[in-house]
């Protein structure tokens, strides 16, 4: 079980059961993480800022789904603060489609260098990722929202047979997710009161300016593990995802590494020459969308 459970968890899972000839394994991942949570001391004591009120989660075996409601699911939310029961997804890849920190994370920490050029000289003067959430940042993440969008109608178009109701856009996933009214990106920011406290991940340079993390998981999980996949969805429809290549050019040149080629298209080459730096589905042998979506 993955908690959360995009970027293709249901592949990595495949690669080990194949490598070692398991066949007695459920698989089963979760959409979005059932909580806003922090640590507070590391392997010790965590803080709960709040539930989700609906969790998505996805099992390789839909008929197991019910005991794994009640014998792990229902203990990881519901029963603890009598919200947050869980639906079942009849597919992993709406879990990676259906996305919230992805788009969240890349498009504030790219909004946030695009007004502050990502460095401040104190650690009081960074904003908060939250509370000081801005409508640049809003409007970026709709526009990345909608370049996810283009690939979710694509897979709905060419996969009409399978049932991708909870492959929502972002403000769809937020209503559903919290059980909120928001109107705007913005204003589902402005209203939250489960994200208020988490800080802008930074570090201190040589110089003793504050700038940002690049080790930190916002880069090193929703960049490779979440729009370098979406690009690869992407480009096996022959989209164009302007946004996404736009945050990806940017974050390339942050981390220094390659990743889109002089064409616009990942460069897979240099992506893979570390095996775990990325999750794009030829990692784990695939060259189509058939085979990510079965």
């Amino acid at each position: 079980m993955a908690i959360y459970g995009q970027a293709g968890f249901d592949w990595m899972v495949n690669e080990v059961k194949k490598k070692e000839s398991l066949t007695d394994i459920v698989t089963c991942a979760i959409g979005l993480i059932p909580w806003v949570c922090r640590t507070k001391k590391y392997g010790r004591i965590g803080i709960t800022y709040g539930p989700k009120a609906v969790n998505v989660a996805c099992v390789d075996r839909a008929d197991e789904f019910p005991y794994l409601q009640r014998t792990v699911l229902d203990d990881l939310c519901f029963r603890w603060f009598d919200t947050g029961h869980f639906v079942k997804s009849d597919n992993f890849v709406s879990l990676s489609l259906s996305v919230d920190n992805q788009i969240i994370h890349t498009t504030r920490l790219f909004g946030l260098y695009l007004r502050y050029k990502g460095i401040w000289q104190k650690k009081e003067d960074v904003p908060y990722f939250y509370k000081d959430y801005d409508q640049l940042s809003a409007d970026l993440l709709g526009e990345l929202d909608a370049d996810y969008s283009l690939i979710r109608e694509g897979i709905r178009h060419r996969f009409r047979e399978k049932d991708f109701k909870y492959m929502l856009d972002y403000l769809a996933l937020e209503r559903f997710s919290y059980n909120s009214s928001n109107a705007s990106i913005l204003e589902s920011f402005q209203n939250s009161v489960t994200l208020r406290a988490i800080a802008t991940p930074t570090v201190t340079n040589e110089k003793g300016e504050q700038v940002f993390d690049k080790h930190h998981r916002f880069f090193t999980d929703d960049i490779y593990y979440g729009l370098c996949i979406a690009k690869w969805f992407a480009q096996q429809m022959d989209l164009s995802v302007p946004t996404i290549d736009r945050i990806l050019r940017w974050a390339q040149d942050l981390l220094e590494v390659r990743i889109l080629d002089n064409d616009n298209r990942l460069d897979v080459d240099s992506l893979t020459k570390d095996r775990f730096l990325t999750g794009i589905p030829v990692v784990y042998g695939f060259s189509s969308l058939e085979e990510c979506i079965s």
